[in-house]
């Protein structure tokens, strides 16, 4: 039987008394049998194991007798310690011969030469995988002769002194110059496609030049003394040339006369004219705010209308706006013009719908029988309602109608124009068929009271919206034709369906 105790005790701890000093005694007997029980040599059976707890006397007993082991020392070795390094030489074998001085020493050889690699199989000369990193990156275009800008770039930091960019060049990046390597072959269409023909950009505004910026002001936080009063502001009229309006309107209503005496056709042509320049005239004024409309998808749906609708009557119009509202927005869709599709589609509409469609019924009434002589009324009345609000507005106007959109145009004036509408369809439209009786006095009151000037301030409303005084300059002392014809494009449909409501056709 072989019996190890094991004790721990201390010289500071021997005074204690016995329940504070405990050693764990453990016996650890032979196993015997087939049942793996631990038998003494008398055969009888004993516990396998044993704990047995002792107090501080048995405990220095037993290790004073030799049958426990005390406490190991502090500078004892413990498990896991590095050994020392052993003292002495370095022996000059790890494992000698049994007979060193008997063993041949072999002579030296030569490394065996290979031949150099042919230009076929030789590669690239690679740095040895022990030698430190270069920090180069590899080059992935096909250029590799090109030299290697960055390691310049680099070896500036070092330099003393900062390093200014003062050319514009020193700010291009030409690391991807060379990006024909990496496109592709895959045919681009629609959006996608960013060559385009330049039959589509003819209408692209030119970029207004650029301004130098206003000189900071120095603002003192002294109050400054009150200004002296301003003098009070004469009003002034809308300042047009009175000579050079008189002889361009002179000029127009013989034109638009002869039209009239030839035929409809004719008419129908010279119509289909003036809408497009007034809606080019739009046009042009919403690009020049930024806008990028589909002018020419836009002058050709303006074009089409007045044509179908006295081709076909008053199911053109349905068909001829469905038709324009999905190509429009196909306009954008194919990428014709780069631009957000939105706001795009919303101004290229807002042309058509205010000159193509609103001026599209004057073609429907040169359908009717006496279509000439309702287009020619309706003209005169707009006309008398112009040149009474202008003259009355200018010399006694006071009151503005609208403030915001129109402050030339007055409550004084709008009467005179209204006085003005009356007298003329009174004496003049109503010796032209079939204006007769009362009806010439009813379409008096429509476009005095209501038509006309509608459309005046309607455009004086998009007009300070994009900020412009005139449309154009293509009539002198008119402005646009957009401007000499923004009353009509609100009387002629009116007219039209006055005509309809009093059955005159």
């Amino acid at each position: 039987m072989w019996q190890r105790s094991t004790a721990w005790s201390s010289t500071r701890n021997r005074s204690c008394s016995k329940s504070e000093q405990e050693v764990v005694e453990m016996d650890e007997r032979e196993s015997g049998g087939e049942n793996g029980e631990r038998r003494a040599d008398d055969g009888r059976a004993k516990p396998a194991e044993g704990v047995r707890i002792i107090g501080a006397e048995e405990a220095q007993a037993a290790i004073e007798s030799g049958h426990a082991a005390g406490r190991r020392p502090e500078d004892a070795p413990r498990y896991g310690d590095v050994p020392a390094q052993p003292q002495g030489p370095r022996p000059p074998l790890r494992f000698p011969l049994s007979d060193a001085a008997g063993t041949p020493k072999l002579p030296p050889t030569s490394a065996p030469s290979t031949p150099p690699p042919t230009e076929a199989s030789a590669g690239p000369d690679l740095p040895h995988w022990t030698e430190p990193p270069s920090g180069e990156n590899p080059r992935i275009l096909p250029d590799d002769a090109a030299p290697d800008d960055d390691l310049g770039v680099w070896s500036s930091f070092a330099t003393q002194g900062p390093r200014w960019r003062d050319h514009p060049a020193d700010w291009e990046e030409a690391d991807f110059d060379d990006a024909s390597a990496l496109a592709d072959d895959e045919t681009r269409v629609g959006a996608l496609d960013t060559g385009r023909s330049a039959l589509f950009s003819f209408d692209e505004p030119t970029p207004p030049p650029q301004s130098e910026p206003e000189p900071m002001t120095i603002r003192s936080r002294t109050p400054a003394a009150d200004p002296p009063p301003a003098p009070r502001r004469a009003r002034v009229g809308p300042g047009r040339d009175v000579g050079a309006a008189i002889g361009t309107g002179i000029a127009v209503g013989v034109v638009v006369l002869v039209a009239f005496k030839i035929g409809k056709a004719v008419s129908l042509a010279l119509i289909t004219a003036v809408l497009v320049a007034a809606a080019a005239e739009l046009y042009g004024a919403i690009q020049r705010r930024g806008y990028h409309p589909a002018t020419l998808l836009g002058l050709l749906g303006t074009a089409s209308l007045s044509g179908a609708a006295y081709w076909r009557g008053e199911l053109a119009f349905p068909a001829v706006f469905g038709l324009f509202t999905v190509f429009t927005l196909l306009w954008y869709l194919a990428g014709v013009v780069h631009a957000e599709p939105v706001k795009n589609t919303g101004a290229t509409l807002l042309v058509f719908a205010y000159v193509g469609f609103l001026g599209g019924f004057a073609g429907l009434m040169l359908k009717f029988p006496d279509g000439i002589g309702m287009l020619l009324g309706a003209i005169i009345a707009t006309v008398a309602y112009d040149v009474g609000a202008f003259v009355v507005g200018s010399r006694m106007g006071h009151t503005p109608m609208s403030p915001r959109f129109s402050p030339n145009k007055t409550w004084e004036g709008y009467l005179g124009g209204v006085s003005a509408a009356v007298v003329a369809c009174l004496v003049i439209v109503r010796a032209i068929h079939p204006w007769g009786g009362g009806s010439a006095l009813e379409l008096a009151l429509l476009v005095g009271l209501a038509a006309a000037p509608l459309g005046d301030v309607c455009e004086s409303m998009i007009k300070r919206d994009l900020g412009l005084k005139d449309m154009g300059e293509f009539l002198p002392g008119h402005g646009g034709v957009l401007d000499r014809i923004d009353a009509l494009l609100f009387v002629i449909p009116a007219t039209f369906y006055l005509v309809k409501v009093l059955k005159l056709t």
